[in-house]
């Protein structure tokens, strides 16, 4: 199990983790910022990737992903993992056949598989989905697409089978109590869409109606295991098309994601109700930073890019956008287009900041009241180069002076204000070889063993020294051995073990460092002769000093 627990926590990626939590700034090779365990004003809370461990030199928090959100969501440690699994998208080493989550996703897996064969059995939904939505059955089968019945029982019957109560069910969304207080399923005659975590489980269903009811759309209940703002339609199925492709398209309906898919835009998924949020660009982020977003055409509104102006302002994303001139979204626009059309259409889409100064602007030849329009679009802009750059666009495209907008906007000066520069916490020195020795200390295990048996620890600094014997008698890693350290003591720890040395061979470094400690124990020595050479008066005992100094020396200078 440890094993398992370790080969999870290198397949996590700290810093995606704690930025759930804190806002990070690169330092380095590590990343910054305000620690969430105290209050401060300075960042001292470092989080460092390679190593997979974060540190606060405040406060002294410190410890691996599993231990951050265990302290900060106040989890048991089963808890802790299981949260860390749903951030990261991927599988439990907790998880057996017994386990809450487990017993979930296989209840899930019999009502989506129920549901599966009641549109086959039910013709009207099954006809709408051939003939009025263009799928064909291969495309039903492959998506896992159902029916749930207008008096549907397939919730509660499955449940039952599985010995799981009416409780079970109200506590995950799956059913409510009416003012009578009978139980309702949440699906009745609703076509059904299996929505899948990451990692490919089925944790919640969407619905859409058949005829004009409404609401049109529905999803499932959120729960500890969906949450809308953290889930992707079709991102499981999407994931190694976009890191082939090295692009994302993101549109906004269970629909829109299908017809790409189903005309061979595999790296299509879709939001599912609301915004694009920061949890789902974390998610594309770790396969790729080029996102095209592709908008209904009548619901690209200006509130709506300004929320998502709000979340990608601070990410690195080449992002831009689509909207349709001759249909209302994508579904539409591929019932009367083709791929080809589309590939074509695309090398048309607009990058995001340019599509939102003319949302901004609106659709006006009125100058003035495009520049107004724009000026209450970018008051939520605290970045003073980001407006300076939205200013220089809507000058191309207005054809006037930058300065006459900004008078407009009364900015009086684009300058980055200094009081919001922080400096590195952890200043910057130039690495010894004790500090190498440090280093290579918590490379790996072997590396380890061979350092510890090859080193003399006598003739190290006393800061390495200290590391040394820490690391010898008690195999600490390198969170263990900072909650032993002084402030001073763990930032220079911390620069040590999270630069980046890159040492491609081992044993040539290891034997550098042998002979400097070898070097200096040799002027330990001279430096005792020469004082005993000092102090003696016996005139042979002179003349052996000096014979031993000479030889010392010679070593030295390596002869």
């Amino acid at each position: 199990m440890k094993k398992d627990l370790e080969d999870f926590k290198s397949q996590c990626d700290i810093v995606n983790v704690v930025s759930h939590y804190v806002v990070l700034e690169k330092a380095g090779s590590s990343y910054r910022g305000l620690c969430p365990f105290h209050d401060e004003k300075t960042p001292s809370f470092y989080v460092n990737p390679q190593k997979g461990f974060f540190h606060c030199f405040g406060c002294g928090a410190s410890g691996d992903v599993i231990e951050f959100v265990k302290k900060i969501e106040n989890l048991t440690f089963v808890e802790a993992v299981e949260k860390v699994s749903e951030l990261c998208g991927i599988d439990s080493p907790l998880i057996s056949s017994d386990s809450e989550f487990s017993r979930y996703v296989l209840l899930m897996e019999k009502i989506a598989k129920s549901y599966h064969e009641m549109l086959f059995e039910q013709k009207t939904a099954l006809l709408y989905l051939l003939n009025e939505r263009g799928l064909d059955r291969e495309n039903i089968k492959k998506l896992e697409l159902g029916y749930a019945p207008i008096n549907s029982d397939i919730i509660s019957s499955n449940a039952s089978k599985m010995n799981m109560n009416t409780e079970y069910l109200l506590k995950y969304g799956l059913a409510s109590r009416g003012s009578d207080g009978r139980i309702h399923e949440f699906f009745r005659d609703r076509i059904i869409f299996p929505i899948k975590n990451p990692s490919g489980k089925i944790v919640a269903f969407g619905g859409r109606v058949i005829d004009t009811g409404e609401p049109k759309y529905m999803n499932s209940a959120e729960n500890k295991y969906f949450s809308k703002s953290k889930i992707l339609y079709l991102f499981d199925r999407a994931k190694k098309k976009i890191k082939e492709v090295d692009f994302a398209i993101v549109c906004e309906g269970y629909m829109d994601a299908i017809a790409f898919h189903k005309n061979g835009f595999e790296n299509a998924c879709a939001v599912l109700g609301v915004n694009l949020t920061k949890d789902h660009i974390k998610l594309i982020k770790e396969l790729t930073k080029n996102l095209l977003l592709v908008l209904d055409s009548d619901r690209a509104g200006i509130s709506a890019m300004e929320k998502l102006g709000k979340v990608l302002v601070n990410e690195d994303l080449n992002v831009k956008v689509l909207t349709f001139s001759d249909a209302k979204d994508p579904d539409e626009y591929f019932k009367v287009h083709d791929r080809m059309s589309f590939e074509e259409v695309i090398k048309n889409s607009l990058d995001y900041w340019d599509f939102y100064v003319r949302m901004a602007m609106g659709e006006t030849v009125d100058k003035l009241k495009a520049v107004r329009r724009f000026a209450e679009s970018v008051k939520w802009v605290d970045s003073a180069i980001l407006k300076a750059e939205l200013i220089q666009r809507v000058s191309k495209i207005l054809m006037i002076d930058e300065k006459e907008i900004m008078y407009e906007l009364g900015t009086s000066s684009l300058e980055n204000n200094s009081n919001n520069k922080s400096s590195m916490n952890v200043k910057t020195r130039r690495l010894d070889f004790d500090d190498y020795i440090i280093y290579m200390l918590f490379l790996n295990e072997n590396v380890k063993l061979n350092v510890t048996e090859k080193i003399d620890s006598s003739y190290l600094s006393p800061f390495a020294k200290k590391i040394f014997e820490m690391v010898s008698d008690k195999n600490y890693s390198p969170q263990e051995v900072l909650k032993n350290l002084n402030k001073e003591e763990g930032e220079k720890f911390f620069q040590i073990i999270t630069s980046d040395l890159n040492i491609d061979d081992v044993d040539t470094t290891l034997k550098v460092a042998m002979n400097k400690i070898k070097g200096r124990k040799i002027r330990s020595d001279l430096s005792m002769l020469e004082m005993e050479m000092m102090s003696t008066k016996d005139p042979e005992r002179k003349i052996a000093l000096k014979k031993k100094i000479m030889s010392l020396y010679a070593m030295l200078k390596g002869k």
